[in-house]
């Protein structure tokens, strides 16, 4: 597209006078790109599954799941991933009944994944921002670019020419917001796409412990009622 656009030229002398040539607002887009490679950078790094479902979870979840839910939980509490405060939540309510810790759960997973989307929300901004910053530039270069040719009237061929210049350099705002906002867009729908998937991991590896967690209140209410009948 950029030959398209600026053919027979170096590209990256192209790009530099196209961004010296868009303005001011060129800078906030520029700012707006630079978030967005800066929240990409962070969510990529966090939403890998070894972070979010590490292998001690998994253990904890089978030592839970044999009747040694005593024995993980203090671990479990200290560990930092999402996947860990999932299995706490849960910990924390064992012998209760058992949809009383499947929601408390559920709950935790649900401010997990919100967690996991969280910068994500900042890409989708910067989405939007980016190309209304370049249409704003293009709208103001135009009216610039009119205001100019009214001066010096525009029946003249210099007067075409410069209004069709101006014109021009006004479009580079909106093309720079669209360079911005079309990858953006892309890297958030992928992000978010991913957090769904680890947040569904993350129950699938969890759920096992529910019905573990809540055997000893069910023995208990069996044990209650034999002695009920027994009386």
């Amino acid at each position: 597209m950029l030959c398209l656009l600026f053919p027979q030229q170096p590209m990256l002398n192209t790009l530099g006078d196209a961004f010296r040539a868009g303005g001011l607002l060129m800078w906030p887009i520029l700012g707006c790109s630079i978030v967005v490679l800066g929240l990409a950078i962070e969510r990529y790094l966090s939403l890998r599954r070894g972070r979010v479902l590490p292998r001690v979870v998994v253990d904890a979840v089978e030592q839970v799941t044999q009747g040694h839910a005593g024995i993980v939980a203090d671990g479990i509490a200290a560990a930092p991933a999402p996947a860990a405060r999932v299995l706490t939540a849960g910990l924390r309510r064992r012998g209760h009944l058992l949809a009383d810790i499947e929601k408390a759960m559920e709950d935790q997973l649900a401010e997990e994944s919100a967690r996991l989307r969280g910068n994500v929300r900042g890409i989708v901004l910067m989405a939007s921002v980016a190309p209304l910053l370049g249409l704003l530039g293009t709208v103001l270069g135009i009216a610039d670019a009119f205001a100019a040719v009214e001066q010096t009237g525009l029946g003249k061929a210099e007067s075409s020419e410069a209004l069709a210049a101006g014109i021009k350099v006004a479009l580079y705002t909106t093309i720079f917001g669209l360079f911005v906002a079309i990858p953006a867009t892309l890297v958030a729908a992928h992000l978010q796409a991913r957090a769904r998937r680890l947040a569904g991991a993350v129950r699938a590896a969890v759920a096992p412990a529910i019905e573990a967690l809540a055997m000893p209140s069910v023995a208990m209410a069996q044990t209650a009622a034999g002695d009920s009948h027994a009386a």
